[in-house]
């Protein structure tokens, strides 16, 4: 029985020639997998490149200008600028309310690198203040309570005060312009 036991291993031993087609069989998936893959990451990148090279569509184009713009807008508001010392302070009757009144503080916004600007700002304050009055005492009630009148507001009164100021200070630079306006208080009773 010991001559048969020897021969079972000298049995099951594989022939010479079976390893390196099963080396090679081996190879060729593996090849076969890599070649599949590199196929498919230059036809993801193909696609990619050419979404890239096609031409936007003008609503596209509109999107994305009205983005950069709202986003210019968002850093606009986030810049600070330097403001007046004091509000203007301001009390007027409401236009169209009999015995209804509006108290209000306005705050003036504008860039710090314009530095002669504040003092043409505080020499010219009685006359701001005469155009802030006629803007708020021409308001109507219902404009006066919603966001969106408020807004208008603001605007003009920027608009109005920037029209009033020269355009060069006395040193001949340009003097600037008052960027924003904001309520400080705004009481109505």
């Amino acid at each position: 029985m010991p001559k048969e036991e020897e021969k079972k291993p000298e049995e099951a031993a594989v022939p010479e020639g079976g390893g390196k087609k099963t080396a090679l069989i081996k190879w060729a998936i593996i090849s076969t997998i890599l070649v599949l893959f590199i196929g498919i990451e230059v036809g993801i990148a193909y696609y990619f490149v050419n979404e890239l090279r096609k031409p936007m569509s003008d609503a596209d184009v509109q999107k994305a200008q009205e983005e950069a713009e709202k986003e210019a807008k968002i850093k606009e508001q986030k810049a600070m600028g330097v403001t007046l010392a004091a509000p203007i302070e301001v009390t007027v009757n409401i236009s169209g309310e009999e015995g209804r009144y509006l108290k209000c503080g306005v705050q003036l916004e504008y860039d710090p690198s314009f530095l002669l600007l504040g003092a043409e700002l505080e020499a010219r304050k009685a006359r701001m203040k005469d155009i802030i009055l006629d803007i708020m005492s021409s308001r109507p009630l219902a404009e006066l309570m919603t966001n969106d009148g408020k807004r208008a507001i603001r605007e003009q009164i920027v608009e109005e005060i920037n029209s009033i100021l020269p355009e060069k200070g006395s040193d001949g630079k340009d003097l600037g312009k008052v960027t924003r306006s904001y309520f400080d208080s705004f009481i109505m009773q």
